[in-house]
């Protein structure tokens, strides 16, 4: 039964899954924020 439900805390894929893409975002966001800087500069 625990391993149809996607969102088990237990179930680690998804929760790595997330992570990464926090990561990347926060990334993206930090390139976004420089690149915008030196165009306004």
């Amino acid at each position: 039964m625990a391993s149809n439900n996607v969102t088990d805390p237990e179930s680690v894929e998804p929760t790595d899954l997330q992570s990464t893409k926090s990561v990347d975002d926060q990334l993206i966001d930090e390139l976004v924020g420089r690149s915008q800087a030196e165009v306004c500069n």
